[in-house]
């Protein structure tokens, strides 16, 4: 028998109780079938990431497919972490509006540049298929570029900013190897809210190889100590939408440990999240949370879920925080890079404890 108590916790290791999990199946081609999601968790990526066509997903009303697929929305995330470095770029798109925010953290000094940029309608698409599909921001000053060649076992990530007087010129080129020891990757379909609408999920951490080159230094990212972590996701989004989303990344021990952390996006959660463990390349899946922040944003964070298998602080380093006014668009957003203390536990019962352990938070709001 085990027992647990949420601020300390006893262990007797002669049996173990069963602990937190759901079931893994291969990942189907589509997320949306004849106008239904297949909610679960998979291994392995759709082979078509999309979720379009669901039969009235907002209520009974005889709206056409064409109006409420536009209410699909896709967030693709990239980020990249060493000893010496952690980053972001982070790519949305609504349709009718996207942007990019690239972000990345000096580790050593503290030093924080964020790069943003409003992208026109049409001029960035999520990507349909992983196999091979680059999807990106483009203009004089702003180049971004994430390139999926998932038939390669390969995500590529590049970026290319020209300096300001608020900011220098910076370049960085990443590539995650997804055929390297510890890589591992988890998809979802949860119900959005309520199970006529859908959130569809792919998610992959990898050891990351790479460059960075700014105003102030040039470093190469080794393989041996870089960690990679790609998250993509779809949702029919309601028109005010709030987000939490933990990520932790690197390495313990030599080996590979990642995980993503959100809030519930359905009464459902307890079946179905997207919430992982990554260790050495195995998933674990975790179930859903509460994030807090009692003390506001730049506060400690407590993360903690009723399983007695997730009890972290996130305490934040660095905001990087925007606010964003665009046609009927509304943002309020919270980029935070920090440290993780706590304790997490795997599917069977292994402990793994964090100390300082870096990640990115984010709390948001939309209203679109």
């Amino acid at each position: 028998m085990v027992l647990f108590r949420k601020q300390k916790r006893w262990y007797n290791r002669p049996t173990r109780c069963v602990l937190y999990t759901r079931e893994i199946l291969p990942a189907p081609e589509y997320p949306v079938e004849n106008g239904k999601p297949v909610f679960g968790t998979f291994q392995g990526p759709f082979g078509h990431f999309d979720i379009r066509g669901m039969k009235r997903p907002f209520g009974n009303l005889p709206i056409p497919e064409l109006i409420t697929n536009r209410r699909i929305m896709g967030i693709m995330r990239f980020l990249f972490c060493d000893d010496r470095h952690i980053g972001e770029i982070e790519l949305f798109d609504a349709g009718y509006f996207s942007f990019m925010e690239t972000t990345l953290w000096n580790r050593t000094t503290g030093r924080r540049i964020a790069y943003r940029r409003i992208i026109p309608p049409g001029f960035m698409k999520m990507p349909i298929e992983f196999s091979n599909s680059v999807t990106s921001c483009r203009s004089r000053s702003r180049f971004t570029r994430i390139h999926m060649r998932l038939q390669k076992k390969i995500i590529h990530a590049d970026f290319d900013f020209l300096g300001s007087w608020a900011r220098p010129p910076c370049e960085g080129r990443f590539e995650m190897d997804l055929s390297a020891p510890g890589a591992a990757d988890l998809s979802a379909v949860t119900p959005y809210r309520v199970r006529r609408r859908c959130q569809a999920s792919f998610q992959q951490t990898a050891a990351l190889q790479g460059w960075i080159g700014t105003g102030y230094d040039d470093y190469r990212i080794p393989l041996s100590s870089g960690v990679g972590f790609f998250d993509v996701r779809k949702a029919y989004f309601s028109l005010r939408t709030k987000m939490s989303r933990m990520i932790g990344m690197g390495r313990l021990d030599g080996k590979i440990v990642s995980f993503q952390i959100g809030n519930s996006v359905t009464r459902e959660d307890l079946k179905y999240n997207d919430n992982v463990l990554f260790v050495d390349g195995t998933s674990w899946p975790l179930p859903p949370v509460k994030i807090t922040r009692p003390y506001g944003v730049g506060g400690v964070w407590i993360i903690q879920d009723t399983e007695s298998m997730v009890d972290l602080t996130f305490t934040p380093i660095s905001d990087s925080a925007r606010k964003l006014s665009a046609l009927v668009l509304r943002t309020d957003y919270h980029t935070v890079y920090g440290t993780y203390d706590g304790v997490l536990l795997t599917g069977d019962g292994t402990e793994i404890r964090l100390k300082g352990y870096p990640g990115i938070g984010k709390k948001i709001l939309l209203r679109i």
